[in-house]
């Protein structure tokens, strides 16, 4: 009995931490020579309200942006207080509804009563159906002549909410190291 209660344990740790982590993926533009972009600024001081007071937060605004600076200071850019920067950035932040589906699940079942008078049999079938918040973020780098596109990062994982505001940070620095951790873009040779 005891390694029945280990296995379901283990496995529903491995499912909240195998969940909980950030997904991402990158895009951009392959004739861009990246080496030479050093400096940057935000596209606007302002984030555009989406709606959703979950995201409409001038908290959450504040960390993501946060986040961002001290990941590219970090790694050797420098945000343009004047003059035209290499690059602008930007951000993006939605909240979509998800399913979630554990797949088929069966049982089969016999018994029999007190002194072997009734018994009984069952089987069961079906699977379990829930929904779930997924948060994606956006982060773009932009052209500051033309406003083309140069690169995008993109993280996506379960959105929850936060008790305390270090969790929250926490998060958002996770998320935004892991996004721009793909920048610069290890590019080939484009024949």
């Amino acid at each position: 009995m005891r390694s029945y209660r280990k296995i379901a344990i283990l496995s529903v740790v491995v499912i909240i931490f195998g969940c909980s982590g950030v997904k991402v993926s990158q895009d951009y533009k392959p004739t861009t020579d990246f080496s030479n972009i050093e400096t940057y600024a935000w596209q606007s001081e302002t984030q555009e309200k989406t709606g959703d007071p979950r995201l409409d937060n001038p908290l959450l605004d504040s960390r993501i942006r946060d986040a961002v600076d001290n990941y590219l200071l970090e790694n050797n850019f420098k945000r343009s207080s004047d003059g035209i920067p290499d690059f602008y950035v930007a951000y993006t932040l939605k909240i979509f509804r998800r399913i979630n589906s554990t797949g088929g699940n069966s049982g089969f079942s016999f018994g029999f009563g007190s002194f072997g008078r009734s018994s009984g049999f069952g089987i069961s079938t079906g699977s379990q159906v829930g929904e779930y918040d997924e948060s994606m973020l956006v982060i773009d780098f932009i052209e500051t002549d033309g406003g083309d596109l140069l690169w995008r990062g993109v993280g996506t994982h379960r959105f929850s909410q936060h008790i305390k505001p270090e969790e929250s940070i926490e998060s958002v620095n996770e998320t935004v190291k892991k996004i721009l951790s793909q920048f610069p873009p290890q590019q080939k040779e484009i024949p």
